[in-house]
């Protein structure tokens, strides 16, 4: 049994941290369509109206929008950059490092946006370094279309490191209903719960998580997340028996989720710590890699 419980650990210990989530930040193309739109019709109006004052305040007004689309338009076209970098760095580690370089190395190496996904491919690797990264940031320097993106990833780097007190206050400031994000709105979710379940909102954290249907495809991925900031939330509102049915369908997905529980870099609270470890103790994956004759030499 002794050495069961060993080699169960092991596995678990073994396994990474949760990876940071990977999201190109930037500025949502609808709204540049909305305020194209609304320009068009003041025009309309302007010209119907043969007023040379309103005719001259829409001159002066399109001449600013112009200056202002170009900006925008500038911007688009590095966050289209920016996604396809992150999206072939997920390929190998070489491609990741290549990415990282290429972004230290770039003319825009101090744009928060580049900050924020070089942290992102950072924190595949080295989790403490990325925080450093985002640590280094101004925060008043942000710009408000990244300020979520920032929020998130500097959020789950606490998280990772049991720091869920430095996370909350971020966590707060995080609009989970942003349209801008609706196809990221279960890891917004997931960071948001998990802060909330370790700082004593717990039943609100519960609520929110309850908002995720994740039986749709684009919620799939978020699945074990959402389940592991349920966890968090049940255990603090003391429904223990719901934490632990919520940990074995995680270790039925994969026993390695359950590191999340198991690490120490995670401060989770001891009593959870025993119910996940139980619970990685009964799992038939461990189960067959103890048993395995590789496991036994080491074992031995």
């Amino acid at each position: 049994m002794a050495t069961s419980k060993a080699s169960s650990e092991s596995e678990l210990e073994s396994a990474p941290a949760t990876e940071a989530p990977i999201a190109a930040p930037g500025f949502a193309k609808k709204n540049l369509v909305i305020v194209g739109l609304v320009v068009v019709g003041l025009w309309v109006m302007a010209i119907a109206s043969k007023s040379t004052i309103f005719l001259s305040v829409m001159g002066a007004v399109t001449l600013a929008l112009a200056g202002i689309a170009f900006w925008v338009i500038r911007l688009l076209k590095r966050q289209k950059g920016l996604a396809s970098l992150l999206q072939n760095a997920t390929q190998s580690p070489e491609a990741r490092r290549a990415a990282i370089a290429k972004l230290e190395a770039g003319k825009d190496a101090g744009d928060v946006t580049n900050i924020i996904a070089r942290a992102q491919l950072v924190a595949a690797d080295d989790p403490k370094a990325a925080l450093e990264i985002l640590e280094a940031v101004e925060r008043k320097k942000i710009p408000a279309h990244v300020q979520d993106d920032f929020a998130v990833l500097l959020s789950h780097l606490y998280l990772s490191f049991g720091r869920a007190k430095d996370a909350r206050p971020l966590a707060d400031k995080i609009n989970v209903d942003s349209s801008e994000r609706a196809a990221q709105r279960g890891l917004l979710v997931t960071v948001v719960a998990e802060s909330w379940s370790r700082t004593g909102k717990h039943d609100d954290a519960l609520a929110l998580i309850a908002t995720v249907d994740t039986n749709k495809s684009e919620n799939q991925q978020f699945k074990v997340p959402l389940l592991a900031a349920r966890v968090f939330a049940k255990f603090a509102a003391g429904k223990k028996g719901g934490a632990r049915e919520d940990l074995r369908t995680m270790a039925m997905e994969d026993a390695n989720h359950l590191a999340k529980f198991l690490m120490p870099q995670f401060k989770v609270h001891p009593e959870l710590q025993r119910i996940a470890r139980e619970v990685a103790q009964g799992s038939p994956q461990l189960r067959g890699t103890a048993s395995h004759p590789s496991q036994q030499r080491r074992s031995r």
